[in-house]
């Protein structure tokens, strides 16, 4: 388990829908709650019968100063309310802040666990410093991860010592 600072991947969620989780020291990732989401890609499905949308091809999703990228991504509304209860992104994931860098082959949100999972050699770095392992789980609702590894795999994780600075 690593526990760190709390990561905010609001909004780009309706990307990773608003709240707080934690994977590296100091590391932020937040967009605005009421700033507009900008989806563009090859095509889109939607399944209105079974709420789910499909945007396929060059995925870029852009909010605030967050982008997530991915060959695809899946949208998944509840038929009643209406409120996208999960998301997952497909083959070269990559979501961006500045600096800070989540990567995988697959990343999902599940807002009903209020977590997110990532896998396919997944890494999320912000400059030099960063954790990796099979599997990065990332619990949105408290300051906790967990970074998994299978077989003689291990977790790796680098974290650069930072200046201090006088109060």
């Amino acid at each position: 388990m690593v526990r760190c600072g709390k990561i905010r991947l609001s909004a780009l969620v309706l990307f990773f829908l608003a709240v707080g989780c934690a994977v590296l020291p100091g590391l932020r990732v937040y967009a605005d709650v009421g700033e507009m989401v900008h989806i563009t890609s090859k095509r889109a499905d939607a399944e209105l019968d079974t709420g789910v949308i499909r945007f396929i091809g060059d995925v870029v999703a852009v909010q605030g100063d967050a982008t997530l990228y991915a060959e695809e991504m899946v949208l998944t509304r509840d038929r009643q309310t209406r409120q996208v209860v999960r998301i997952e992104a497909y083959r070269q994931v990559r979501i961006e802040q500045g600096e800070r860098l989540a990567r995988g082959q697959k990343a999902v949100f599940d807002r009903i666990r209020n977590e997110m999972v990532l896998t396919g050699s997944p890494r999320i770095s912000q400059g030099e410093d960063f954790v990796e392992g099979e599997e990065i789980v990332v619990f949105l609702d408290s300051d906790r991860s967990i970074v998994r590894s299978k077989g003689d795999g291990r977790v790796r994780a680098v974290f650069h010592p930072r200046e201090r600075t006088s109060e």
